[in-house]
């Protein structure tokens, strides 16, 4: 027996193969929400089990306070299977409601989550997966699309399910509780991670031996040691340790699982393949939960929170680990909620970089402009005022004012949007997550 125990702290979903069988994912909506979707062999031999894990974090959700004093947020889980063609063919809704009794779980702090599992019974074929999170308070709306094909289990003497990883595995008078990561960044998993999976054998019971392969796009980067399994005739449930793969760029990265005949040899080909399931995972190392995609961008990035002596410390580090550790102290001493799993300076500086880099760029990236750099230490001004030169109407400037009657003067002087800071001349001053709280 299989209990399943949901602990999730972070969950990005990335590619899942079974047997070969492929998904994919797009989505919409700028909010996080977490999706994961697994095949497994169905009760029938005519069906297989999609198995649907929706996770969302309450930083996505809108709370009320009761009178009683209760926070509370509704929201709406609505999942839609279509075939090939496009016909609906099964559709799922639920009303959830989660409560707590502390405001900074409301407020997402507590890095605290709803979830939930649900399943599909699909034959062999080609299927979109719709995941729609609906708000109830505010109307708001978050959308997921996975692209399945499903694969005729029955067809195979010997076939795998998808792979679910897993941090921790604990055994129970013979039953197995697992703590799913349903995530498919592996960096902060240190001391590896386990795989789950199905093992279907249509034949008499006997030894497979499994394998494990890392692949980065079409290199091989790591092959594990062979692991030998006694399988029953029928459904197995297997449990694969992966060691912490060493030396990783950030970057996406397809884990392969290979079963085997027994065998003492330690050379294979793929003519002895039994079956193959195979996912991707990421390395993205994180901070507070938020992925850092280029750590050297995010260090020159510091300098309007952080002093040039501190960046150069940072920059120095000797390897790429001690640069993001320090980088890591750095944060955790802007942290104003230290006993919380999220840090709300992080978050804010870095939104603050995304928006000017979006709205701000000229000749330069938005986060090196001028109005950039105001916008990330002093974030948005209460008012702003643009108007054209009298005299040379190509010239245009912008005025921020801030609600301490601070202001800002940009002037744009061929028209192409290239502002530069008029008055004051400098901005001395540092990102400080509490100047206007």
């Amino acid at each position: 027996m299989l209990k399943i125990i949901l602990y999730i702290s972070l969950f990005i979903l990335g590619f899942l193969l079974v047997n070969y069988a492929q998904t994919s994912e797009n989505e919409s909506g700028s909010a996080v929400i977490y999706f994961d979707a697994i095949l497994f062999r169905g009760d029938s031999s005519e069906n297989a089990r999609l198995d649907m894990f929706v996770v969302v974090p309450y930083q996505t959700l809108s709370f009320l306070r009761s009178e009683r004093g209760v926070f509370f947020a509704k929201f709406q889980i609505s999942l839609k299977c279509f075939d090939q063609n496009g016909n609906l063919l099964e559709e799922k809704t639920l009303d959830r409601t989660v409560q707590t009794n502390q405001y900074e779980d409301s407020q997402g702090l507590n890095a605290n989550f709803d979830e939930s599992i649900h399943s599909f019974y699909l034959q062999e074929g080609r299927y979109r997966i719709n995941l729609t999170i609906t708000d109830l308070i505010t109307k708001n709306k978050i959308e997921k699309n996975r692209e399945i094909s499903v694969i005729n289990y029955s067809k195979y003497r010997f076939s795998l399910s998808g792979m679910m990883l897993v941090s921790d595995i604990i055994e129970t008078d013979g039953n197995s509780s697992i703590t799913p990561f349903l995530s498919d960044n592996i960096s902060n998993l240190e001391n590896g991670f386990f795989v789950f999976f199905e093992a279907y054998n249509n034949e008499q019971a006997r030894n497979i031996d499994f394998v494990y392969e890392l692949w980065s796009d079409s290199k091989l980067i790591e092959v594990g040691n062979k692991v030998t399994r006694f399988l029953e005739k029928g459904t197995n449930q297997v449990y694969l340790k992966i060691p912490s793969p060493k030396n990783l760029l950030t970057g996406t990265y397809y884990l392969k699982v290979i079963a085997l005949p027994h065998s003492s040899d330690t050379i294979y080909d793929e003519s002895q393949y039994l079956a193959v399931s195979q996912r991707t995972i990421r390395y993205a190392p994180t901070l507070a939960g938020n992925v850092l995609e280029n750590l050297d961008l995010a260090i020159r990035q510091l300098r309007y929170v952080a002093t040039n002596s501190q960046i150069r410390y940072i920059e120095e580090g000797a390897t790429y680990e001690q640069k993001l550790n320090r980088f890591r102290e750095f944060w955790n001493g802007l942290d104003p909620n230290p006993n919380t799993k999220r840090n709300e300076a992080f978050e804010e500086y870095y939104q603050r970089v995304e928006y000017a880099n979006s709205r701000f760029k000229s000749y330069l990236p938005g986060w090196q402009t001028d109005m950039g750099m105001v916008y990330i230490i002093f974030g948005s001004p209460a008012s702003v005022d643009r108007r054209q030169d009298y005299y040379n109407p190509s010239r245009v400037y912008e005025r921020w004012i801030y609600s301490n009657n601070r202001e800002f003067i940009f002037v744009d002087n061929n028209g192409f949007g290239d502002f530069k800071l008029l008055s004051p001349t400098t901005v001395t001053e540092k990102y400080d997550y509490n100047r206007y709280r």
